[in-house]
């Protein structure tokens, strides 16, 4: 079901402070809290993803970030794209269609979680669903694991893990709503979350809604798909309009029972409309992504001895796509369900810890729209379609169904022999659609000093093909990707921190599905991308702490190379057999920006008060056209944000913000094209705890 969205800001805030007050007298008083988990008496930063378990991550078998909620209000991100791109290795170019994020080089190559579970399409790689379609309200932490991980997460943790953490009753307490707007694009949200901890049942919810007007380019394509059989006539396809306004509707909520059970569920309902231009800026028209997404999850732990146990997980989910294309829909749906079962056991007076795992999982896919042809090709009268009898012909296009189960086995083993800690894992992944595969981990972490930490690891991943690989019959084989990482950490005190880290990633049977659609996908081939990556924190005063991260990348392999069908025809000889012309196209492997860097501070002004100025640096991009074999070169970029954050004024919150004060112009990406980036934008939100 598609909600309207046809409400302002006074509304939202309205209606949840309604909500807040119509429920408090059934809920216990509380002080509101945003508490992170507690080791040895002190706040540090926890992850659970490296291990499936929660622990500190300096001394986690992987090179990991952690973003903190403080960390999340403090750099005023609202999406989970907006995140990532402050963190090292990553550059998220944010498309109209939806933001393509790069780790380390490589585009959508990280498995993105919520709560453990994918948020992003198996069938599409670029449908991450990172922007406004996934809320951060009821987000604990953002983990972040950089290097291949499929020995504990399977297929697509390719070249990262990133899982969004929930809030649950017992770390959040009490109600906060909130309401924000934005100068840029008329955007208003609103959000309500409240936890409650009775002992034995602990409970927490989230609802969120935002509405925004992200792209008001004016289109000229108003009317192509007539009757689905032959395109409009020409004399009624132009004319003038502008995309539709966006809209996000998400509930998070779970239940946790004794600490050893919990029920948890996410709905979510969105339409993001943008603009496409075609290559040559003639037209342009709009295109709607339309998400309605159930997610179920049920978690279960117990303790099987004094050094021992088990944890199960389980979850359904099932998301439909509407993608509407100037004047037409297309229905897509996509289910999943998932069990895995993992078996742990700490060895040798606890220096030692195995962790055994098995795991099934079903996907269907319905109706997966796959192109054939470019279809704004077809929009220029002057194709000779035209002069078909039958009148104006649409582009090619097929729908593909398919489902994949897969069974797998993983472990891994980490034994701790004084300073240096060895681990190494193993999975072995049954599918019955793809060929199997054999994934593996191994690494060591010395701690040389209670201030130095140095960890030495090598992995292997890979990930499922796409739509487009399937229909273009090169769907067998995975592409496969061997990381090597070598970080050295630094912290001599708390107000201190810095890390380096070398790494070199190995793809074997690399492809790609070009984005224009005509060109379909690539010839397999392999790629190297050696990088660093650098981060520090350093507090000179009390009130005054810096940070910042910086990525370089060097790229080295063949180019991407396609076979276009330019035409073809009919062999009279032959029996009437077609004979197709292939044409080939080539441009480099797209790396994105091969340069990031992002520099942050933290003046606390008074008690409760900090302004926290950040700057932003990317090198220049490329923009492949395949089917024209062009190429668009878009130069680097500077942007300076400027944000005052005020706290504890009488239970409310507030923040005030300024992005792009410069006014810097840079060009991004469409779907099919390039488009104009961001101006200066302005915006505030307030939240009021009880």
């Amino acid at each position: 079901m598609h909600l309207r969205f046809k409400i302002n800001i006074g509304y939202h805030i309205v209606c949840l402070l309604w909500l807040a007050w119509s429920v408090s007298p059934f809920i216990s008083p509380v002080k509101a809290s945003d508490t992170m988990l507690m080791f040895v008496g002190e706040d540090i930063e926890v992850l659970s993803i490296a291990s499936r378990k929660e622990e500190s991550a300096w001394s986690a078998p992987a090179v990991v970030n952690v973003l903190t909620r403080n960390e999340i209000d403090r750099s005023g991100v609202q999406a989970l794209s907006q995140a990532l791109d402050d963190l090292p290795g990553f550059h998220v170019e944010e498309t109209t269609r939806g933001s393509i994020p790069y780790l380390r080089g490589i585009p959508n190559s990280a498995l993105i979680l919520f709560d453990t579970v994918p948020i992003g399409s198996g069938a599409e790689r670029e449908n991450n669903r990172i922007d406004y379609e996934t809320s951060l309200v009821p987000v604990k932490r953002i983990e972040v694991i950089r290097g291949a991980a499929s020995v504990l997460w399977g297929p697509d943790a390719f070249a990262g893990v990133v899982n969004a953490v929930p809030f649950t009753g017992k770390d959040f307490s009490g109600f906060q709503a909130g309401a924000a707007a934005s100068s840029n694009d008329s955007g208003t949200e609103a959000w309500l979350r409240h936890g409650n901890d009775t002992g034995d049942v602990a409970s927490f919810f989230s609802v969120s809604t935002r509405r925004a007007t992200e792209d008001d380019t004016p289109t000229n394509v108003v009317s192509f798909w007539n009757d689905h059989i032959s395109a409009t006539p020409v004399d009624r396809r132009f004319g003038s309009s502008t995309p539709e306004d966006s809209r996000y509707l998400e509930f998070y909520g779970n239940l946790v029972f004794s600490d050893w059970l919990t029920l948890s569920a996410r709905l979510s309902d969105s339409r993001k409309a943008f603009s496409v231009t075609d290559w040559e800026g003639e037209f342009t028209w709009e295109e709607q992504n339309a998400y309605e997404s159930k997610l179920f999850k049920l978690e279960a732990s117990r303790d099987i001895g004094m050094d021992s146990g088990v944890r199960f997980t389980g979850y359904y989910s099932d998301t439909g796509l509407d993608q509407t294309i100037v004047d037409r829909t297309f229905h897509q749906k996509e289910y999943s369900a998932y069990g895995e079962l993992i078996y742990e056991r700490s060895l040798f007076a606890a220096d030692a810890l195995l962790t055994f795992g098995t795991s099934y999982r079903e996907d269907n896919f319905k109706d997966v729209l796959v192109w054939d042809a470019f279809y704004p090709g077809f929009f220029t009268p002057i194709n000779s379609s035209e002069l078909i009898e039958e009148g104006p012909v649409l582009p090619n296009m097929s729908f593909e169904d398919y489902d994949n189960r897969l069974f797998s086995v993983f472990g891994q083993y980490r034994h701790k022999i004084r300073d240096v800690e060895l681990w190494a894992g193993l999975r072995m992944d049954d599918h019955d659609r793809f060929e199997d595969k054999i994934s593996f981990s191994s690494g060591i972490a010395w701690s040389v000093s209670p201030e130095l930490m140095i960890k030495t690891i090598l992995g292997s991943g890979y990930r499922t093909p796409f739509a487009k690989q399937i229909n273009a019959d090169r769907g067998d084989r995975l592409e496969q990707i061997k990381n090597f990482n070598l970080q050295l950490q630094y912290q001599p005190n708390s107000k201190t921190q810095f890390a380096i880290t070398l790494f070199r990633n190995d793809i074997d049977n690399h492809v790609v599905g070009d984005r224009y659609e005509g060109a379909g996908v690539s010839l397999p081939n392999g790629q190297f991308i050696d990088g660093v990556e650098l981060e520090w924190k350093f507090s000179p005063l009390e009130t005054l702490s810096f940070f910042g991260n910086a990525t370089f990348l060097d790229n080295s392999g063949p180019d991407e190379t396609f076979l276009n069908n330019d035409f073809s025809h009919i062999d009279i000889d032959e029996n009437g057999a077609i004979d197709r012309n292939f044409q080939s196209l080539s441009h480099e492997y797209d790396t994105g920006s091969d340069i990031i860097l992002n520099l942050s501070g933290v003046w606390q002004i008074k008690k409760d008060v900090y302004l926290i100025p950040q700057v932003k640096y990317f090198s220049d991009r490329q923009l492949y056209y395949s089917v024209g074999n062009e190429t668009r070169k878009f130069p680097s970029a500077w942007l300076c944000n400027l944000r005052l954050r005020v706290l504890n004024l009488r239970s409310f919150d507030m923040d005030v913000y300024m992005n792009n004060i410069f006014d810097t112009q840079f060009e991004t990406f469409d779907a099919a094209s390039d488009h104009p980036s961001e101006s200066f934008n302005a915006g505030f939100s307030i939240t009021y705890k009880w």
